[in-house]
């Protein structure tokens, strides 16, 4: 009897009536999560120290030779003078060292080390470099000719103003050539100008000229030189030069000839 009417109380409780929105229960608060740390890099291993010795063919040290590493890293040194040289801080790998010394052949090597192992040592021998060829030597100078005078001519005067009067040029005559004098090496010309006389050259004689008489003009160097009685020049062998009279009475020079030889009189 008691559960029945139980039963019949539930049946016909009425529903209890919902919670408005301000009275619901918050959910919980997440819990807040924790980040991973990142993880910390291992330390690179620390490089090593490469002992190096240089001798040459016969066993004794070697100082100054460059020692060059190359691979990862650069490293570089000279030997002291009983042939040692530490390069420090070499890292783990493959690395070509190269020795280098003026008059040795130059000699490269593969050293290999890996981190944990002992500190790497190294014994090099280089050979001795041929020493270089001689330079030729030079060519021969040609041989010079010899030179010998010829034999002096015999000594000779003349009064040359009454030589000039006896020969003196006409007046159908441009220029005239007289020579006064000659031996082995040279000769001396009295030469007289009425017309111009251009274009003159010596290929092989340097000439001397001294104006006796008149008065005109000497073409030398590409320049106008006024010539009159005592004027004085120097004509290099090859240079040309020419006459130009001026006034009534012809130019009259005196030329000496130098390396112009001819017939001893």
């Amino acid at each position: 009897m008691v559960t029945l009417l139980l039963l019949t109380w539930l049946q016909v409780a009425p529903a209890q009536p919902a919670l408005p929105p301000a009275f619901a229960q918050a959910p919980a608060p997440a819990k807040p999560t924790t980040q991973a740390r990142p993880a910390r890099k291992a330390a690179a291993p620390a490089g090593t120290t490469l002992s190096v010795t240089v001798t040459d063919s016969v066993g004794a040290v070697l100082e100054g030779v460059n020692v060059s590493l190359i691979g990862m890293t650069d490293r570089s040194g000279t030997t002291t003078n009983e042939g040692r040289l530490r390069l420090l801080n070499v890292p783990a790998g493959t690395h070509r060292i190269r020795f280098e010394r003026e008059g040795y052949h130059t000699f490269e090597k593969e050293l290999v080390w890996r981190a944990g192992q002992p500190a790497p040592t190294m014994t090099v021998t280089l050979a001795a470099a041929p020493p270089p060829p001689e330079p030729p030597p030079p060519p021969p100078e040609p041989a010079k000719p010899e030179f010998t005078l010829p034999p002096p001519s015999a000594p000779k005067t003349m009064a040359l103003p009454d030589y000039i009067e006896k020969n003196f040029i006409s007046n159908r005559e441009a220029h005239k050539e007289d020579v006064v004098g000659c031996s082995g090496v040279g000769q001396a010309i009295v030469w007289q100008v009425r017309e111009a006389w251009p274009d003159r050259q010596h290929e092989s004689a340097d000439a001397m000229l001294y104006v006796i008489g008149g008065d005109g003009t000497l073409r030398l160097d590409g320049r106008d030189v006024g010539l009159g009685a005592g004027s004085f020049a120097v004509v290099p062998r090859g240079t040309t030069y020419g006459f130009t009279r001026r006034g009534r009475n012809p130019l009259i020079v005196l030329a000496f000839l130098a390396g112009a030889p001819c017939a001893v009189d």
